[in-house]
């Protein structure tokens, strides 16, 4: 069953609890990936990195370090920097998802950017930069 999650094959639920259950299996359904201590004896060490996803912090930082250094940033900009960073379980759909949702955090829950321009020339912001 642990060699079906490391060629992403797809496993029943009964599978997955068990390996779970022994500490085998990390991700979601159907999105299985292989626990740390696995990647680090089977030599997958970067492919458990890639899979595992990263705390919303951590993109926070970096779309705040963007918008520090470069003052504004397209939603284009920030996709740029974001996207290719998400967790490889993710489809581009889900990836889209989790940016835009990242966003709105910031600017309505955390209020650290706020978008300026018309519709057109959409930016973000830093909200301390007016």
């Amino acid at each position: 069953m642990l060699n079906c999650v490391r060629k992403k094959q797809p496993i029943t639920d009964d599978a997955a609890a068990m390996l779970r259950k022994d500490g085998l299996v990390e991700g979601r359904k159907p999105n299985y990936f292989v626990a740390s201590h696995i990647a680090k004896v089977t030599g997958g060490r970067s492919e458990y990195i890639r899979n595992r996803a990263f705390d919303d912090a951590h993109y926070k930082d970096m779309v705040l370090a963007y918008l520090k250094k470069y003052g504004s940033a397209s939603r284009q900009d920030l996709a740029g920097l974001i996207l290719d960073k998400l967790s490889d379980v993710l489809d581009e759909k889900q990836k889209a998802n989790k940016l835009r949702n990242l966003l709105y955090a910031m600017s309505k829950r955390d209020k650290t950017i706020e978008k300026s321009g018309g519709k057109e020339k959409r930016r973000w912001i830093l909200v301390d930069s007016k």
